[in-house]
């Protein structure tokens, strides 16, 4: 019994940070769901749930490993924009952007009005007011 589970789960995808992101979302809509009674939290819940499992079980590894990085690309880019928010709050003489194209954070001073802003990292160049 043990090898027929082996040989079942080779060549499965298996888990991944997309997949933990969607565990996670399904704790919570369960979490939710003892409190507020809603069919719609509850379609929601197993949406999330088929979509956790069909990416679990995929032995379209090329694919979910796109879907993966494009995921953490998102990530990535959405907490370092919050870290520019938190050092905007803190630092009055400058203001921080984030590069669209490598998502790195870029000081400037601030009070300089509209500028091109080039990132030192990948030379991406972006106008903002600072």
């Amino acid at each position: 019994m043990k090898e027929r589970l082996y040989r079942f789960f080779y060549g499965r995808y298996g888990n991944d940070a997309l997949n933990q992101f969607l565990f996670f979302l399904e704790v919570i809509l369960v979490v939710l769901s003892l409190f507020i009674r809603n069919f719609a939290l509850t379609i929601l819940f197993f949406m999330v749930f088929i979509l956790y499992f069909y990416r679990t079980m995929s032995r379209n590894i090329y694919v979910r490993q796109q879907e993966n990085a494009k995921f953490i690309n998102l990530r990535s880019k959405g907490t370092h924009l919050i870290k520019a928010m938190q050092k905007n709050m803190k630092d009055k003489a400058y203001k921080h952007f984030v590069c669209p194209k490598c998502s790195q954070i870029i000081r400037v001073p601030k009070g300089k009005g509209t500028i091109e802003i080039t990132c030192p990292n990948c030379r991406t160049k972006f106008t903002k007011k600072a």
